[in-house]
C-alpha cells in the first residue's frame, strides 16, 4: 500500500499490483458473487471495507446503489401493497406508520415501475450534496472519492427488504454508513465525520424542501390559469 498527499492522512490506496477492494470491481468473479460479497462486506464488515477502499472508478459504484436502491424501494412497496390487499386499499391510522402509507395501489403500482428512475434521480443528487457535504468539512474535494463512499453505503438499502418497517432501518443504516466511511477513507475525526453527516442531511431537507414549494408553486399556477381560461 501507498500514502497519497491530499487523500487524508489515514487512506490508503491499492497498488497496481493488487485487486480492487470491492468485490464487485473484481473482474474475475461473476456479477452475481461480487454484487453479494460487497453486499455483506458494507453491510457487517464496513470499517474493513472501507478503510481499504480505492479511489478511482464511478461508473462500477453507480451500478451497485442503482441495484440496491432499486431493489429496496421495490421491497419496501410490495410489502405495503400486500397489507393494502386484505385491507381494500384502506389502512386507516395504521397509514401513518408506513413510508408510503397515504398512496393507494395504483400509485404504489406507478412507483414500483418508476422504482429505478427514482432511485438514480436520488442517487444524483443525494451524490452532489454528499461531495459538498465533504468537501465543506475540508476532506477534500475531488468527487469520486466521495461519490465512491455514498455508492456503497446505499448497500443499507438492502434492509429495506425487511417487512413494513425495513425502510426506516434502512436509512439509519445508510446514514451510519456514511459516517463510517467518510471517517474511514479520509481519516478524518468523529467530530468532523459527524459534521459531514449534519450538514448533507440539512443540504437534503433544503432540496427536499425547495421541490415541495416549487412544485406547490407550479400547480397554483396552473390552478389560476386555469381560472383565467375558465
Amino acid at each position: 500500500m501507498e500514502l497519497e498527499e491530499g487523500w487524508g492522512a489515514m487512506a490508503a490506496v491499492a497498488g497496481p499490483d493488487q485487486k480492487s477492494s470491492a468485490p464487485w470491481e473484481d473482474q474475475e468473479l461473476s456479477l452475481l458473487a461480487g454484487f453479494f460479497r460487497t453486499l455483506r462486506e458494507v453491510l457487517f464488515r464496513p470499517g474493513e471495507f472501507f478503510e481499504n477502499l480505492g479511489r478511482e472508478g464511478w461508473a462500477e459504484p453507480l451500478a451497485f446503489a442503482l441495484i440496491v436502491s432499486s431493489v429496496g424501494l421495490l421491497g419496501a412497496i410490495f410489502w405495503q401493497l400486500l397489507v393494502l390487499a386484505p385491507a381494500g386499499g384502506n389502512l386507516g391510522d395504521a397509514a401513518g406508520l408506513l413510508p408510503f402509507g397515504d398512496l393507494g395501489p395504483g400509485w404504489l403500482m406507478a412507483l414500483m415501475a418508476a422504482s429505478p428512475v427514482l432511485a438514480l434521480a436520488n442517487l444524483g443528487a443525494g451524490g452532489i450534496c454528499w461531495w459538498g457535504s465533504v468537501a465543506l468539512m475540508g476532506a477534500g474535494r475531488d468527487f469520486t472519492p466521495a461519490w465512491r463512499i455514498f455508492c456503497y453505503a446505499q448497500g443499507g438499502m438492502a434492509l429495506a427488504l425487511i417487512p413494513f418497517f425495513g425502510m426506516l432501518v434502512a436509512g439509519i443504516w445508510v446514514l451510519a454508513l456514511l459516517y463510517c466511511g467518510v471517517k474511514q477513507v479520509y481519516g478524518i475525526s468523529a467530530g468532523a465525520s459527524l459534521g459531514a453527516l449534519a450538514i448533507f442531511l440539512t443540504l437534503q431537507g433544503a432540496l427536499a424542501l425547495s421541490l415541495i414549494l416549487g412544485l406547490a408553486a407550479t400547480l397554483a399556477l396552473l390552478g389560476f390559469l386555469l381560472l383565467l381560461l375558465g
